[in-house]
C-alpha cells in the first residue's frame, strides 16, 4: 500500500515541480518607498517580474565586523587625527570619599595612547563644570576644596581646542574634619603687641584719713 501511494505521488511531484519553478513574483514600491515581493502584481501600480531561478549572488563582509566597531560621528563632521582610544580618571574613583582636611584633593588620568604633547595637545580639567586647570601632565592637585560633593572630567585638546577625547564625569566627596568654635578659639595663639601682654587698670586709692593735731 505505501509503496503504490508513493509511486503515484512521484509524478504528480515531477509536474507541478515546473510550475513552481517558472512562478512569477513581481517587485513594486509604494508611496514611502518600501519595496515589496509578491505572486500577484498590484493594482493600480506599476510593478515588474522578477526572475527567482537566478541565484542571488552574496553580500561581500569583508571587514564588517571593523565597520560595525567603528564610533559613530555625526554626519559630515571628520575623523580627527590623534584621537585617543581611551580617556579615563583613575584617581580618584567615582563615588570616592577622599579624606583631605586641607582640601587637597590629587586627581590623576589613564591615557592610550600617551598625551602626544610635541602636537600640541593638552589636558583640561573640568572641576564642577568649571575649567580648574590644563597642561601636559597627567595628574594634577586642586587645593582647597571646601568639604561635600565635587564632579571630575578631563577634555583632551589640540592646539586649536578642538577635543581630541573625554572622560566620564566622576563625582567625589571631599571628607574634612570639623573643628568646633571652642576648640579652635583654644587653638589659635593669642596674639599680643610688642612689650608682652597689656596690665590690667589699677583701682584707684582710697584718701587716707587725716588725724588731728597730726603735725
Amino acid at each position: 500500500m505505501f509503496r503504490t501511494t508513493l509511486w503515484l505521488a512521484l509524478p504528480v511531484a515531477v509536474l507541478l515541480a515546473p510550475a513552481v519553478a517558472s512562478a512569477e513574483v513581481y517587485r513594486w514600491t509604494d508611496d514611502q518607498g518600501n519595496v515589496h515581493f509578491g505572486d500577484q502584481p498590484p493594482e493600480g501600480r506599476s510593478s515588474e517580474s522578477v526572475d527567482v531561478r537566478e541565484p542571488m549572488g552574496a553580500v561581500p563582509l569583508e571587514g564588517a565586523r571593523e565597520i560595525l566597531e567603528r564610533p559613530v560621528r555625526p554626519r559630515g563632521q571628520p575623523e580627527p587625527e590623534g584621537a585617543y582610544q581611551r580617556v579615563a580618571i583613575s584617581r580618584p574613583e567615582d563615588g570616592e570619599g577622599v579624606r583631605a582636611n586641607d582640601g587637597n584633593v590629587t586627581a590623576e588620568l589613564d591615557l592610550e595612547p600617551a598625551l602626544d604633547a610635541d602636537a600640541g595637545h593638552r589636558i583640561v580639567w573640568l572641576l564642577n563644570g568649571e575649567e580648574a586647570g590644563e597642561g601636559d601632565a597627567p595628574s594634577t592637585t586642586f587645593e582647597g576644596l571646601d568639604r561635600g560633593a565635587h564632579t571630575l572630567q578631563a577634555r583632551i585638546v589640540d592646539e586649536s581646542g578642538q577635543e581630541l577625547g573625554a572622560s566620564e564625569t566622576i563625582e567625589f566627596n571631599v571628607l574634612r574634619m570639623a573643628v568646633p568654635r571652642e576648640q579652635q578659639q583654644q587653638q589659635r595663639p593669642q596674639q599680643f603687641p610688642s612689650g608682652g601682654a597689656p596690665q590690667a587698670p589699677r583701682a584707684p586709692q582710697a584718701p587716707q584719713p587725716v588725724t588731728p593735731g597730726a603735725n
